[in-house]
């Protein structure tokens, strides 16, 4: 909190207000009326005049408050009077100056401030009006403006009890006094008159005693005809019940209170108004009756109303099942809310070169069935008809009679329908019109803006729709590509069947010729039939990762876990590869300890993926060179940095990785040829080998990474690797504990 300086006047200040004779005096009406109007038009629930004396702030008038008198140190007052125009704290808590005030952190725990400086023709400030609320809160201009001229009044108030002083004090003090309470009444009706806001009186009999001229000119009635209770005529039929009861229960609890009803003008149209009122009491503290004002508060209802609606319309689309379902919504709910027959829709054909009758429509009655089946044999290009002018201009269009306009290519079956009145709207997203709404009338209707307004407003609904558009596109394209992925899934199981079967007996055969049982095999025989030996079997394995592969992709690949020795499942990794790894005089080794002792995996394919990696090792690590399986534990978090082939889609679901989760990470490093950066993102798919088919020197399918990563991710797991040409890889399974 900070304390105000004094202002540099101070001293000259204060002799000013002395000069009042008001400081401690006795409650006046024409500032207390003032007081309450303030809180009427701003709708606070305390208004003050603040006088602030050398130590303190009094209150010459208050409403909401029993309080008469403040410290000057905490008084949001002395800020006031430093400055010459109104002073706004929209939240008190949020404002450095007043977020420690005992006022805002204790009763009455103030939030939100207005004063106007009670700036006197001497130039002295002496005080202020002000409006305070316990919630943060803005004022409108109309509400300012108001305010500012109910400080002029205060200001005029004192002046006039000045002037008042200075005159015989002794023997004309009761006719200045009589006098001094004309001028004040006459000054509040000049206000009241000037005010942009429309104001009322009502004494203790409930009735009405003073209208404002705005409220006469508003509502086009004299003061004899609204006197009373004349003026509750011009309320809507409807409304008057409500705000009755509303005011009757107010008036009963002498409470403030605020009430919105349909008021009519004097061109007869209703309008909204939004009434707040306060009580009034007089200096001896009777009841007087109440004090409020109107604000014409139409505009705001009707936008109000129209978010409502394209609110509703957005929830609608949203929850439609397919494109046209959604155009039949955004029809319908058109239709309802603007009061048309007919609603229908125009979509572009696939090539975008006419626009087509699309099967979503609306009608409120079945007088348009024909109408609407004559509808759909029409096409139209663009520029041509109702819908392709709207779809080349994007803009709406609006036509009182149909029958009237020659350039309408359905007049004659409109009119045989009895339709009159028409209004096209385009339906934009992304700057393209995805569908144009055509709504019909059975009488001429007049262009109405705020209709259009609407209209226009409610083509933001385009995004929507195309989205709807889109999501329909998408599930189509995601039912072909499972459809696919069955037929494929299908064709390598059923084709990867007939070929094993006579593969079988190649190998069996060729193993059976290789033993040399039916005789000797010179040496060209001996090597032919170890080729198609080794070449069988190299089509066995190939055959065999394709039915692992369908039946992962077909959701039909089962794991059988139990808890595994680690060091036992690398061991039987190695056993099966160390032969060949002797032949090129290479070395594998497991890197011992290991992370782990045991771990719940499916042994067999655990020791698949460490063959595919090993195998790999072995191919790419020249002779003589080294491989290593290696172990470390590592959490969800550490994965997740780590650059990876993305999950398989199938997958995804699966894999949700929590940062604190544990993993083994299996490690397989090799002494060999090394992965360049800029291929190493073609590793782990499906068919793919890096080197060059016309310069390749490694055979292989391409299966075995995508395997791998397929059977980790079965797991719940992920795989990665991290190579450096010339220098080697590391190929790693990261395996949840």
């Amino acid at each position: 909190m900070s304390i105000a300086p004094l202002p540099e006047n101070e001293s000259d200040r204060l002799h000013s207000l002395c000069q009042y004779q008001i400081l401690d005096t006795e409650p006046e009406l024409g500032f207390d009326d003032l007081t309450s109007l303030a809180a009427s038009i701003c709708n606070t629930p305390i208004a003050l005049v603040s006088l602030v004396d050398a130590q303190r702030q009094w209150f010459k008038a208050k409403v909401g408050t029993e309080v008469a008198e403040t410290a000057r140190d905490i008084a949001f007052c002395s800020h006031t009077i430093l400055q010459s125009d109104i002073l706004l704290v929209p939240d008190a808590l949020t404002d450095e100056r007043f977020n420690t005030n005992p006022l805002v952190t204790a009763e009455p725990y103030i939030r939100f401030y207005a004063g106007v400086p009670l700036i006197m023709p001497d130039g002295y400030v002496l005080g202020t009006l002000c409006v305070i609320d316990f919630v943060p809160r803005e004022l409108n201009p109309s509400q300012l403006e108001a305010l500012k001229a109910l400080g002029r009044q205060v200001v005029a108030q004192l002046e006039l009890r000045r002037k008042l002083l200075e005159a015989d004090h002794l023997t004309r003090e009761l006719q200045h006094n009589e006098a001094a309470l004309r001028e004040s009444e006459e000054r509040f009706r000049t206000m009241a008159d000037s005010a942009p806001v429309l104001i009322w009186i009502d004494g203790q009999d409930q009735r009405s005693v003073f209208h404002n001229q705005t409220w006469l000119d508003f509502t086009g009635r004299s003061f004899a005809q609204e006197y009373g209770d004349g003026w509750q005529e011009s309320i809507h039929p409807d409304d008057r019940s409500s705000w009755f009861q509303r005011y009757a229960l107010a008036f009963k609890a002498r409470e403030p209170f605020t009430s919105d009803y349909r008021l009519r003008r004097a061109d007869g149209e209703y309008r909204w108004m939004l009434e707040t009122g306060v009580p009034r009491w007089l200096p001896d503290g009777t009841f007087a009756g109440f004090v409020g004002s109107c604000v014409d508060i139409t505009d705001h209802k009707e936008a109000e109303q129209d978010r409502q609606l394209l609110k509703m319309v957005t929830h609608a689309i949203v929850n439609s099942p397919d494109f046209h379902s959604a155009l039949r919504v955004a029809l319908q709910k058109v239709c309802e809310a603007t009061q048309w027959e007919f609603g229908e829709a125009w979509v572009p054909n696939l090539d975008k070169t006419l626009m087509v009758c699309s099967p979503a429509w609306y009608s409120k009655t079945d007088r348009l069935n024909e109408f609407r089946q004559s509808s759909e044999g029409f096409t139209f290009p663009p520029g041509k008809g109702l819908p392709g002018r709207v779809w080349v201009s994007k803009r709406t269009e609006w036509h009182q009679d149909v029958s009237l306009e020659s350039t309408y290519l359905r007049a004659e079956a409109a009119m045989a329908a009895g339709l009159k009145a028409t209004l096209g709207i385009p339906l934009i997203a992304n700057n393209d019109v995805i569908a144009i709404l055509v709504f019909y009338m059975f009488e001429a209707r007049q262009e109405d803006q705020r209709l259009i307004d609407l209209i226009a407003a409610s083509t933001e609904l385009g995004l929507f729709i195309q989205r709807k558009q889109a999501e329909e596109e998408m599930l189509k394209s995601l039912a072909k590509e499972q459809e696919l992925n069955r037929f494929k899934s299908n064709f390598i199981a059923n084709i990867s069947h007939e070929l094993r079967t006579p593969l079988t007996s190649v190998l069996g055969l060729s193993t059976v010729l290789l033993t040399q049982h039916f005789g000797d095999l010179n040496a060209k025989q001996a090597q032919y039939l170890s080729l198609i030996h080794s070449s069988g079997d190299h089509l066995l394995k190939l055959i065999n990762d394709l039915l692992d592969l369908a039946k992962i992709e077909a959701g039909k690949q089962e794991l059988n876990k139990s808890t595994v020795d680690v060091i036992e499942l690398c061991q039987n990794a190695i056993e099966m590869l160390e032969v060949r790894a002797i032949e090129k005089r290479q070395v594998i080794s497991l890197q011992l300890p290991l992370a782990v002792e045991s771990i719940v995996v499916d042994q067999q394919r655990v020791v698949q993926i460490l063959l595919n990696y090993l195998s790999n090792a072995v191919k790419f690590t020249p002779e003589g060179g080294k491989i290593t399986i290696s172990s470390r534990l590592a959490s969800g978090l550490e994965l997740e940095q780590n650059t990876l082939p993305p999950v398989s889609t199938d997958n995804t679901a699966l894999m949700v990785i929590e940062p604190d989760a544990r993993f083994l990470v299996l490690e397989v490093t090799d002494t060999g040829i090394g992965i360049s950066q800029e291929k190493q993102h073609l590793l782990f798919q499906t068919f793919q080998q890096l080197d060059v088919v016309s310069d390749r020197k490694y055979e292989g399918s391409g299966l075995g990474l995508s395997l791998t990563k397929q059977l980790a991710e079965l797991h719940g797991g992920r795989v990665s690797v991290c190579s450096t040409l010339g220098s080697g890889s590391t190929f790693s399974v990261w395996l949840p504990l």
